[in-house]
């Protein structure tokens, strides 16, 4: 029997025909091109700076802006760069969440109303939608606030809803509540009445599943908060002080300051001694009549006015000036306040006291943002709904669901699995399209750093922390995202 050949030895292949190695090579080839052309670029750019005499590094931030913005965080103009954009920052993410939340309500009420049996509904949505698709933003934004917003009556002659709101072209003023000196107690109440209600939505989650029912945890969710923050509401306001050692500094017999006076001297020192928030305040004469009452700001500063007289039909206003109390004051009175205080808006001369002011730039750019925004969303929730099969409407028919309970159990809970990728888009476009804030004159983020461009020179650096700053946003808003869509996706065996 012959022996069996031994096995063929295999060539080695040659390094330079291994396309193992040839591909490392090419891209360790392409990295060190990108890294020379960028070490030329930077290069280039630092010379032509230094050359014009602009700024390189980043020292800039802690200069003086010397510059007022309109809205936002308390601000000082001579507070450095940094604050100023951090400001900008606070007023642009201000407007995209408020955006993001009134543009999902519309466009999903809107793609609902696109598919209704009722014809006078569909055509009223869809000509919304395809009105404001296919009108670019921009030209929408200088609409609502030049011929919306700007021509509303004046203050005086505004539209008025009790002691609530106020709308008028100084903006739309609203009844708002504030926490107080002695409201940090009550969030954690808050907290904590969270964190409870949302283990109970789990055990009645799981509960209802195992007794296979469709009722909603959410009423449970709700009660167990409601119930703890009312208790906590009232634990804290029976319990709680203000700090040792607040007075207060009277000015001109009609304004001053309410502060914690940590040196002892009796005069409100900024930085040493610590202003009380939201705490209201009484004004008393020297017979100790009340004059008024006002409520302290963030700084803890306050102001006393006389009341505006009630106007009747027809009458001129009667004072346009901010006047102060008939008597000089001598004496402020005030006491621990509720966790929570309802401040109203109080049209006092050319301004509104009071509440919570929303300027006409704010309110035209989330105007048209939420709008816009809302119009592609509804085509997006449309979709998602058409992508459900019939036969899912029908079986819900068949046991007996009305439309309502059909839509909320059945069709949404499975075409949220088309809607979020396709939404999530629109989040990051809407919280891009709010740099067109510049149109109408609001302090977001690119309007701020165009103002510290042109007092610093530091155009590269600025453009740097914008881009970073968006991509920020952008990158935020689509891990959030993407977590609640693993959440609901489709599990396949």
């Amino acid at each position: 029997m012959a022996p069996a050949p031994a096995p063929a030895k295999h060539e080695s292949t040659p390094l330079l025909r291994d396309t193992r190695v040839l591909s490392l090579l090419w891209q360790a080839a392409l990295v060190a091109v990108l890294v020379v052309v960028g070490a030329w670029l930077i290069n280039n750019l630092r010379a032509n700076l230094a050359a014009s005499n602009i700024p390189i590094g980043w020292s800039f931030l802690r200069q003086s802006a010397g510059f007022e913005i309109s809205e936002g965080a308390a601000w000082d103009p001579s507070q450095s760069f940094a604050r100023a954009f951090l400001v900008g920052v606070g007023n642009t993410l201000r407007v995209v969440l408020a955006g993001i939340v009134l543009a999902t309500i519309v466009g999903l009420v809107a793609g609902i109303a696109r598919l209704s049996a009722n014809w006078l509904v569909r055509t009223l949505a869809g000509i919304y939608v395809e009105t404001i698709r296919n009108t670019p933003l921009l030209v929408q934004l200088f609409f609502w606030y030049t011929a919306v917003i700007l021509p509303l009556p004046s203050l005086d002659e505004g539209l008025r809803l009790g002691n609530f709101l106020i709308i008028s072209n100084r903006g739309v003023a609203m009844g708002w509540p504030y926490v107080t000196e002695t409201g940090g107690a009550w969030l954690w109440w808050l907290l904590g009445a969270l964190m409870v209600s949302w283990l109970v939505w789990r055990w009645r989650r799981s509960a209802l599943d195992k007794q296979g029912r469709l009722d909603s945890a959410l009423p449970v969710f709700f009660g167990v908060f409601l119930l703890v923050a009312v208790v906590g509401y009232f634990v804290v306001d029976a319990t709680s002080a203000l700090p040792a050692g607040v007075t207060y500094e009277l000015r001109r017999g009609d304004r001053g300051t309410l502060f914690v006076d940590a040196d002892g001297n009796a005069e409100y020192d900024a930085g040493v001694d610590r202003p009380i928030r939201r705490v209201p305040v009484e004004l008393l004469g020297a017979s100790g009549a009340s004059l008024g009452l006002a409520l302290t700001e963030e700084d803890g500063g306050f102001r006393f006015f006389a009341p505006t007289p009630p106007q009747e039909e027809g009458d001129a206003a009667a004072s346009a000036e901010e006047a102060p109390p008939a008597e000089e004051g001598v004496e402020v009175r005030y006491g621990a306040p509720p966790p929570v205080v309802y401040s109203a808006p109080v049209v006092q001369g050319f301004n509104v006291r009071g509440g919570r002011t929303f300027s006409p730039e704010f309110a035209a750019l989330l105007l048209g943002l939420t709008l816009y925004t809302g119009a592609f969303i509804s085509e997006i929730v449309r979709s998602g709904i058409n992508a459900v099969p019939k036969g899912q409407w029908e079986a819900a028919r068949a046991v007996g669901l009305s439309g309502g309970a059909t839509l909320r159990l059945i069709v949404l809970p499975q075409a949220l699995r088309v809607i979020i990728p396709p939404l999530t888009s629109q989040y990051l476009n809407l919280a891009k399209n709010s740099s067109l804030a510049i149109a109408v004159g609001y302090p977001d983020l690119f309007n701020i750093s165009l103002t510290i461009m042109g007092q610093s020179g530091a155009t590269v650096q600025l453009f740097l922390v914008i881009m970073a700053t968006y991509l920020s946003f952008s990158l935020l808003t689509s891990l959030i995202m993407n977590i609640y869509n693993q959440r609901i996706a489709l599990v396949e065996r």
